[in-house]
């Protein structure tokens, strides 16, 4: 669980019967009453309410910004402290990569502020000036910036984000999963199969044969709603032991 108390890490995820999380590969929705595609996806991250919503960077290069950051040089970084640029929107989107690895145009991302977690050893000074000229924030996930509880820290302490919402891809999930510091999971269940062997799925840590991520945890179901057009949506609650 997160070190600070009055913070919380919520992942939300829609996945295929199967897990995979590729929706432009899912079957076709039925529906007997002839109902379109519903979006309880979005409902429910309206419902959360969360503070900021966090997604790894290959998820960002999909859906939102696929431009590449470039410089003929690579400074280290002698000051690795937090950045708070101008903050447009009442909620900010915080994209785990590690390197410093896309041109963002300006600092927005849809309709939410963006913000940068990098690693100190990782990324270029050059990238956090491109940062800072756009009025981008950003902090550090430690020396690799692999270490999420360290951001999670500063996300609270230097932002004042409470309420977190994981969503995705399913790398970063089993990296925040690894570390334990997940406190619930809604899973939003779509009605169709992909099907395909190597397909992204909801948690995908990448360790080694015989590393167990979710070891130490277990969960407790809190709700299960058939929605509408076959549309599931669980709820569960972390639960944390010692092995």
């Amino acid at each position: 669980m997160v070190t600070t108390p009055s913070q919380r890490v919520i992942c939300l995820m829609e996945s295929s019967v199967d897990g995979r999380i590729d929706e432009s590969r899912w079957s076709v929705l039925y529906s007997e009453k002839g109902e379109g595609d519903p979006d309880v996806y979005y409902e429910t991250q309206k419902k959360i309410r969360a503070d900021v919503f966090v997604l790894g960077v290959n998820t960002v290069k999909r859906h939102y910004c696929s431009d590449e950051f470039h410089s003929e040089t690579h400074t280290k970084v002698e000051n690795p402290e937090p950045f708070l640029g101008i903050r447009s929107h009442s909620k900010m989107t915080a994209v785990f990569d590690s390197k410093g690895s896309v041109a963002y145009k300006d600092n927005n991302l849809g309709n939410t502020t963006l913000m940068v977690i990098l690693g100190e050893d990782t990324c270029s000074q050059e990238y956090l000036d491109y940062l800072r000229e756009r009025e981008i924030s950003y902090t550090f996930a430690g020396k690799d910036g692999n270490d999420i509880r360290k951001a999670l820290n500063s996300l609270y302490s230097d932002f004042g984000l409470r309420k977190v919402l994981l969503s995705g891809g399913g790398k970063i999930n089993g990296s925040f999963l690894k570390q334990g510091l997940i406190d619930e999971l809604y899973l939003v269940i779509y009605p169709g199969v992909d099907g395909l062997t190597g397909v992204g799925s909801i948690f995908e840590y990448e360790g080694k044969p015989d590393d167990k991520p979710g070891k130490g945890q277990s969960l407790e179901l809190i709700s299960c709603e058939v929605v509408r057009a076959g549309v599931v949506r669980l709820r569960y609650k972390f639960h944390f032991y010692s092995c």
